[in-house]
């Protein structure tokens, strides 16, 4: 019988750098296994959307698995979530979350100094608000992955992440009017989760060691 591995390298392509002679930092790297692997194997690019287009983790996964993402993509909310154990049911609200740090009123750090160990400040933003349960589970270093949970909810919202830094905290905005109510909530859970985070005690422990605090969820 034979044995088929198929090893996705997510992730690891790059540009050439100069201060690698023009190497990419695989390609300057010491890696005798990969090294192995790839010499008693077959090894490929993939273009899992389409040509030219730089895909995403969660695109190219359903591509690959089969799906395709022009219909099936539902964000990464879905991915993060069901990776940290959270059971998800019809008309759930999945997202992926990251913890930053906001001074001043302005995010300084998108991910909280790639801050170790959120669990306790997860727990403490679980809640329900205006009917609708808040559950949030923590990943990864910064990572998080928060599912609303509740009646007539919408996932017609904006993004409340700026994906900048020296930007200002961003609420949600409805993009239909069924999803009016489902915007009123997340702003009401994020001005709430602003008011635990500032108090909370491992916060105020790294803001007292000048470490970047996690003060904000996005």
């Amino acid at each position: 019988m034979k044995h088929v591995i198929l090893m996705i390298m997510d992730g690891l392509g790059d540009r050439p750098n100069m201060e690698l002679d023009g190497k990419t930092a695989l390609q300057a790297a010491i890696k005798p296994n990969l090294d192995f692997l790839s010499s008693h194997g077959t090894t490929g690019l993939m273009s899992p959307v389409s040509f030219g287009i730089r895909a995403g983790s969660d695109t190219s996964h359903l591509s690959i698995l089969g799906y395709d993402p022009h219909k099936y993509y539902t964000g990464r909310g879905p991915f993060e979530a069901l990776g940290l154990g959270i059971k998800l049911k019809p008309g759930d609200i999945a997202f992926r979350a990251n913890y930053a740090s906001v001074k001043n009123g302005y995010i300084i750090d998108r991910r909280a100094g790639r801050i170790q160990n959120t669990v306790d400040l997860s727990r403490e933003l679980e809640t329900e608000i205006d009917g609708v349960k808040f559950i949030v589970k923590s990943g990864v270093e910064h990572r998080a992955a928060v599912v609303i949970r509740g009646t007539e909810l919408s996932d017609m919202i904006s993004d409340t992440d700026p994906h900048s830094v020296n930007s200002r905290p961003i609420n949600t905005k409805a993009l239909s009017p069924e999803a009016d109510f489902t915007a009123c909530v997340i702003n009401k859970f994020l001005e709430r989760s602003r008011k635990i985070l500032a108090k909370h005690p491992l916060n105020q422990k790294l803001v007292s060691q000048g470490k970047l605090p996690a003060n904000e969820i996005c």
